[in-house]
């Protein structure tokens, strides 16, 4: 007697998957909608196309009800869904069945659907530093702390203030982290500058990178900035400079040493 599917493949348990035509599938466009992904405007992917036309739909894609429309939205699986639309149009050509996409329901609620989405992006393929900027300001409008954001997007707290700065940059300063010529640190410290010095500096950043590449360019670029000088490491480092140095700063170093202060390094 065959076995079912579980027992077959010593499985914990299974779940049923829906089939969808993916012209009957609603990909959301609305900005203000928790499910809207910008890369909802991205052209079709020609090769994910030939890939679909050739194997099918491989991963289900994840959709949900909307209560109000009664429509069935694509919570995760954008492209998937509009590669498989071009390459039914190539199948209807040629006389053939189209591709019906597997789908599972997403589980989560419309305001942590958004949370999903990114998860999987950035597991799959890191997105722009604008891109994910942007993304992280709308995860903080649904209520999320920087801690939590930091969780979604994997990264730390610090790296969501420095990539949310660039949303105060100017064009200019965007197209240079987008171009990798800058990174977003240095972003976020140009955006607390006007547009005009922003400008100014982000020009100097690129001039200063150019024709040297890692931690050369980077040394270049920290001047530019205003990073020049090196922090601190060791405590013979720290000597060599307190030997170097007078009046309130050589009282700071040697209370970072422990050593306490002397007369002659009061002012």
């Amino acid at each position: 007697m065959a076995k079912n599917s579980v027992d077959a493949y010593g499985a914990s348990g299974k779940t049923n998957l829906l089939f969808f035509d993916p012209e009957r599938l609603i990909l959301v466009t609305d900005v203000a909608s928790p499910l809207h992904d910008p890369r909802v405007d991205l052209p079709v992917n020609e090769d994910l196309a030939r890939n679909i036309d050739f194997h099918g739909v491989l991963q289900p894609i994840s959709v949900v009800k909307n209560t109000e429309t009664g429509e069935t939205e694509v919570a995760v699986g954008r492209q998937r869904v509009k590669a498989a639309r071009l390459a039914n149009k190539w199948r209807h050509a040629r006389g053939e069945p189209p591709i019906q996409i597997p789908a599972q329901v997403y589980r989560g609620d419309r305001r942590t659907a958004l949370t999903a989405i990114i998860s999987e992006n950035e597991l799959r393929e890191a997105d722009t530093p604008l891109g994910r900027a942007e993304k992280m300001r709308r995860v903080m409008a649904f209520g999320y702390s920087e801690t939590e954001v930091a969780t979604i997007f994997g990264c730390s707290a610090a790296t969501v203030r420095a990539t949310i700065a660039l949303l105060d940059c100017c064009a200019d300063v965007c197209k240079a982290v987008e171009s990798e010529l800058i990174n977003v640190t240095h972003a976020r410290q140009l955006s607390k500058l006007s547009p005009d010095a922003q400008r100014e500096k982000v020009r100097e950043l690129i001039t200063a990178g150019e024709h040297v590449v890692g931690h050369a360019r980077a040394r270049a670029q920290r001047a530019v900035i205003g990073e020049a000088k090196p922090k601190l490491r060791s405590r013979g480092e720290i000597m060599r400079e307190l030997n170097a140095s007078s009046g309130e700063r050589a009282i700071t170093l040697r209370w970072v040493l422990g050593l306490g202060t002397t007369d002659e390094g009061r002012t």
